[in-house]
Formats: structure tokens, sequence, C-alpha cells
């Protein structure tokens, strides 16, 4: 059976194989040396994108993320690598012909195709267990060797206990001589294990040192796994953090590391920036028939609550006669009196938010992410749903996972608040620029992003 790393390479091989070969279309009316540079490096890079994908995928196959987007998103950086490699050999009918056009806008649309296929057979494989890419060893209590052995978290993700060795009283008691952890360590290297995990508590890290030392000569992944784990209790165990001299183990992690927040941020000025200068007369049209239709400014700040817990004013096209603080409002409800005829359309087409790209622009908030609420309706929900705090973690967002979910709009039952505040944990969790992309683009193109609009 292949490792994950093999098997993720194979993928990205056999992607970038199909890259390649889709590439030979530009064969017929050009010189064969040239269309197999731009075949060759548009496989290359496209493999390599590929690779990397597979290997996420494998370690997280949740079909929920957007592997199929990453396809599409990698095919643009391995066809303008291979436009220059064109450029370089002077080609110029080779770029602007027909088939060029052809090449560029067909290959993505079936390399995705591909993917879906092959990631939809991967995971349906790694659900009944029947692609096992590691192999572990485990050192632990009888109890915990047996259930992991038979513990779906561990084959569902494509692992395999294939041997083990019993201490009576486990970890903490004890533990056998240096020879003997050795030995089993050899049997490891034997059977083709690339982890062996240890079974016991946080305050046996004692324990840890001495079993670690004899497997030092071997080259295993030795791995702490937490007996409250086996045993069904939640943990949250993320990864180790050098802290001076020592290490420290990271119980909790920030949802953006420092590239990430740094990716994001330029996404946004970049993005915002464009909008407003792109959107720009609509904006002043919109502005204008709000103040032509109806009594009072056309733009108002209302006070929400943002990136962790920090209270700012939002920017709004006015949609109601009426421009409540935040701090003591009524949701809007179908039909509601209160809303201008003007403001229904803006309000129905999501127009009324676009002055949030200025909160974009000047920090307090993202393109992407949970939606703010009003200062009372969100001390309402914190009360409401325990979990419902943590969408603070990231910075609110214009659009959301749960928008183009469909979750928008009235919060009145606890099932419409799990929904939306489960929505915004996930996109917390699993951020990328991708996903990002994929967002703002279901916000334009998909009706479900209008449901429950009012």
């Amino acid at each position: 059976m292949p490792s994950r790393a093999t098997l993720s390479n194979g993928l990205g091989a056999f992607e970038g194989l199909a890259a390649a070969l889709l590439s030979l279309m530009l064969s017929y009316a050009h010189e064969p040396l040239v269309v197999l540079a731009v075949a060759a490096t548009a496989g290359l890079v496209y493999g390599i994108a590929s690779a990397r994908a597979a290997r996420k995928f494998l370690a997280y196959a949740d079909l929920r993320q957007p592997y199929a987007l990453h396809a599409v998103f990698s095919w643009p950086v391995a066809a303008a690598l291979a436009f220059l490699v064109a450029l370089a050999a002077s080609r110029w009918n080779l770029v602007w012909g027909r088939t060029f056009w052809v090449w560029l806008f067909i290959t993505p649309a079936l390399l995705t195709a591909l993917r879906v296929a092959l990631y939809r057979q991967l995971a349906k494989m790694l659900a009944q267990g029947q692609l096992q890419v590691e192999r572990f060893g485990v050192i632990g209590d009888q109890s915990a060797v047996n259930g992991l052995r038979v513990d779906p978290r561990i084959w569902q993700q494509g692992g395999q206990v294939v041997t083990s060795l019993t201490l009576p009283d486990g970890i903490a008691g004890h533990l056998p001589s240096p020879e003997i952890i050795a030995n089993f360590a050899r049997s490891c290297i034997d059977k083709n294990c690339q982890h062996v995990l240890l079974v016991g508590d946080l305050d046996n890290l004692e324990a840890v040192s001495e079993i670690v030392a004899p497997c030092r000569p071997f080259a295993l992944n030795v791995l702490l796994y937490p007996r409250s784990v086996v045993q069904d209790r939640a943990i949250n165990m993320v990864d180790i953090v050098p802290l001076g001299s020592v290490n420290s183990l990271r119980v909790l992690s920030t949802p953006l590391n420092d590239t990430g927040r740094f990716l994001k941020r330029s996404f946004d000025v970049v993005l915002a920036s464009l909008g407003l200068l792109a959107l720009s007369p609509l904006l002043l049209a919109v502005a204008l028939a709000i103040r032509l239709t109806s009594s009072g400014p056309a733009l108002y700040r209302q006070e929400r609550r943002g990136f962790n817990g920090r209270n700012f004013y939002i920017y709004k096209f006015r949609s109601m006669r009426v421009m409540e603080d935040g701090r003591a409002m009524r949701q809007a409800q179908e039909n509601d009196p209160r809303i201008t005829a003007i403001g229904r359309f803006i309000r129905r087409t999501s127009i009324d938010e676009l002055p949030q790209l200025i909160n974009v622009l000047r920090g307090e908030m993202s393109l992407v992410g949970p939606r703010p609420h009003a200062i009372s309706h969100d001390d309402e929900l914190s009360g409401k749903f325990e979990l419902y705090a943590q969408r603070q973690r990231i910075k609110p967002g214009i659009t959301g996972w749960a928008q183009v979910n469909g979750s928008r709009g009235d919060t009145s039952t606890q099932d419409k608040i799990e929904g939306r505040t489960l929505h915004d944990l996930y996109y917390t969790e699993n951020w990328s620029l991708l996903l990002d992309c994929w967002i703002i683009l279901l916000t334009i193109f998909s009706p479900r992003t209008r449901q429950n609009a009012h």
C-alpha cells in the first residue's frame, strides 16, 4: 500500500499528465518542439499544484472543501507559465490562434471534472476503509490498543494499526526496558509503519521521554495520542510551538497565521479598492435615489460587534424610514412597513451593503466573513447558543459562507441561529483564499444567496 506522500505525488503526476496531454491539442498547426515545451510546462506546474491539493485532501477528506475550485485556480498559473514559454519561442500565432483560446478555457473544465471524479472515488474508498495509506504502531494499555484498532476515526482517514506493544498499566505504569522498546520500533520499521502512537495523558511527559529515547535511531514519527480521545472526551490539541528554550503544546490556534492574515488583507484591499472604483456610478445613483424618494441621509452608521469582540460602526445605504443605532433595534421582517420602496430593492439585491467596502478599507471588516449583527442582536444570540461568540475570532464580512448557503435574514428560531453559526464556524476553521474567491462567486451568481433577503 503506498504512503500518503506517494499517493499524493502520484495523483499530482496523473493530473499533471492529463494537463500536458490536453495541451497537445495545440500541436496540429504548430511546431512540435514548441508545443512539447508548452505541454511540459503546463503539466509540470499543474501537477505540482495538484500534488499539494491531494496531500491536503488525503489528510482531510471533506468534499465541502472547494477542491474543484483549487483546480480552476491552479490552471491559470500553469497556463500563464506555458504562455511565457510560447512567447519566448516567438510563436505569436500559437499564443493568439483560435486553438489557444480553446486550450485555455476547455482544459480547466476537463481537469476540474477529472479531479471531482478522482476525489469522489478516493473519499468513498477512505470512508469504506479500502485506502489505508498510513501504518501505525501503538504503545499503550490493552483497552487503548483495542480501541484504536477498531476506531473509524483512524481507518476512515486512511490509517491502519498493524502492530502494538501492550503495557499492563499504560505508559503511566512500569515501562519495559529500552531494548524492548527499541525492538518494537524495529518491528514497526519492518512492517512499513510511519508512526508510533503513545496513548497516555498529558502529565506523562517523563514516561514519554523514556519511550522516545530508544526510538530515536529509527525514522519514525512518535506521536502522543491523548487517552481522552480514545475515551471520546473532547480535547483540542493543535501542534507544538517553540517558546524560548522549550516547546509548548498549542490547544487553540488563531484561524489565520501571519501569512494568511497578510494574504486576506491584501486580497481585501485590492478588491475593495477596485470595487469602489468600478461601482462608484452605481453608488452615486443609489444615494441620489434614496435622497429623492425619502427624507433623511443616503448613508447611515450602525454600531456592530466585530473582530475580537470590538465594536465598530458599519456603513449602509439607508433602506428604512428609521435609523436605529444598533443598541436597541428590531430586526427587519418580511413586508416590514419601515422599509422604503427603494430600500426594498436594495435590500433584496444586497446593494445596501456595498458602502461596507469603506469598512473593509478601514480594516474593520473583510470582504468575506461572518456577518456582523447589531449589538442588541449579538447579545441576545450569544445567550441562546454557546458557540455563537466564536464567530468573532475572524473579521466580519460583507458576505459569508452562511449567506451563500441560504442562512441569512431571520434568526427567530434556535435552528436558524445554530445553522448560521455553524456555517460561520466552518468558514473560520477552514479559511483559504480560494474559499473566499468561491464565496464571492456564489454571492454574485448563486440564487441561494438571495434567499430570505427582506
